[in-house]
């Protein structure tokens, strides 16, 4: 496997930008069609590393659903993914992904009752497949009065997650007991999640019917492991990125202050980091 020199200038990044390097783009060449969606719900996702940084990461994440599969999956990384397979096909180079964001994609097969997730690391690390039970969700429905999101009225339900405890509210105007990520199970289509702590929130602001194809696709580097594997790798990855990516395969050459380049130091400060399931 080609090992690649990466330039990291520490003059102008601190320990916690290390953290929040993006994902290489990929070509998406190469998918299979699992499904075919009826709705497309796009959602304004904001969340945090660790309770304590000052400020949110922000992204799309958009849900196709369909009668078996609902997907998952960034609107960041995927315009850089796009923009990766018009450049491959002319023969460009890729532009690069800057944008920082929760890098997974999600299937979640609902006849099967199983979850997929590829998990996006940084830079040209790889990509983290396992597959997972599809999560019982115990709901407690709440007395509060609705509100009303996008113009749909929703009631409000919590429920203990992972670990976490999370605060929803839905629409039974549209009959589809689906959201985002991992959450489903309520009497119709779940519109805003907010995590207690504040540290993950979602909020849907479109809404629209869909044909599209729900298409899963084969990326570089697939590496295949189980959910407890993954968690491991991607906590190295958030507290120690550099350390991580020159034990991945990756050489990094560092920029000092001083002007001199040279290897990472191998006491690497690490960073606070809390996974979105603590359980």
């Amino acid at each position: 496997m080609k090992k690649i020199c990466l330039l990291i200038m520490v003059a102008l990044l601190n320990f916690e930008a290390y953290a929040q390097l993006a994902p290489a783009p990929q070509p998406l060449e190469d998918f299979k069609t699992i499904g075919t969606s009826k709705y497309e719900v796009r959602y304004s996702f904001k969340f945090k590393n660790h309770h304590t940084d000052s400020q949110y990461i922000e992204d799309t994440r958009v849900v196709q659903i369909g009668d078996a599969i609902v997907k998952d999956y960034s609107d960041v990384i995927y315009h850089f993914d796009s923009l990766a397979t018009v450049n491959f096909r002319k023969g460009l180079p890729t532009s690069s992904n800057t944008n920082v964001t929760l890098p997974c994609e999600i299937f979640n097969f609902h006849k099967t009752r199983q979850t997929k997730v590829k998990y996006r690391l940084i830079l040209n690390a790889g990509v983290l497949c396992y597959d997972d039970l599809y999560p019982v969700l115990e709901w407690e429905f709440s007395p509060e009065s609705p509100i009303e999101i996008m113009g749909y009225t929703c009631g409000k339900a919590t429920v203990k997650f992972a670990g976490r405890e999370y605060a929803v509210w839905y629409t039974m105007d549209i009959p589809f007991p689906y959201g985002p990520y991992k959450f489903h199970g309520l009497p119709g289509l779940i519109l805003k999640v907010e995590e207690s702590n504040g540290m993950y929130l979602w909020e849907a602001f479109s809404i629209v019917k869909s044909t599209a194809t729900i298409n899963q696709y084969t990326y570089e580097k697939e590496i295949k492991c189980t959910r407890s594997e993954a968690a491991k790798t991607i906590a190295r990855m958030n507290t120690k990125p550099m350390t991580f990516l020159s034990t991945s395969g990756s050489r990094i050459m560092v920029a000092r202050k001083d002007g001199s380049f040279g290897e990472p130091d191998s006491n690497e400060n690490e960073i606070l980091y809390e996974p979105i399931e603590l359980e």
